[in-house]
């Protein structure tokens, strides 16, 4: 993300969308922010299958070694984005 920030003062966003996805601005939070994009990527199995925050905690555990760490990023990205403005 902060390589985004970088690309977009230096003006080398090609696109509309391009310039629409960079307007993230850089967070110290990231690691929170992937750590929420995780747990939304899971939310529906996680709201339907435990009751209990030590079940919970088992499950995020074992995601480790099934995350796309790609797509965990742009959620987390979309997730600063979204963010931003609203806090």
């Amino acid at each position: 993300m902060w390589a985004d920030q970088a690309a977009i003062r230096a003006g080398i966003a090609k696109s509309t969308w391009g310039r629409i996805r960079l307007r993230a601005p850089p967070t110290d939070d990231l690691l929170l922010y992937a750590i929420a994009a995780c747990v939304l990527q899971r939310r529906k199995l996680i709201i339907e299958k435990y009751s209990s925050v030590d079940e919970i905690i088992k499950e995020c555990n074992s995601m480790i070694s099934q995350l796309d760490v790609w797509r965990l990023l742009d959620d987390a990205h979309d997730l600063v984005v979204g963010l931003h403005d609203k806090i």
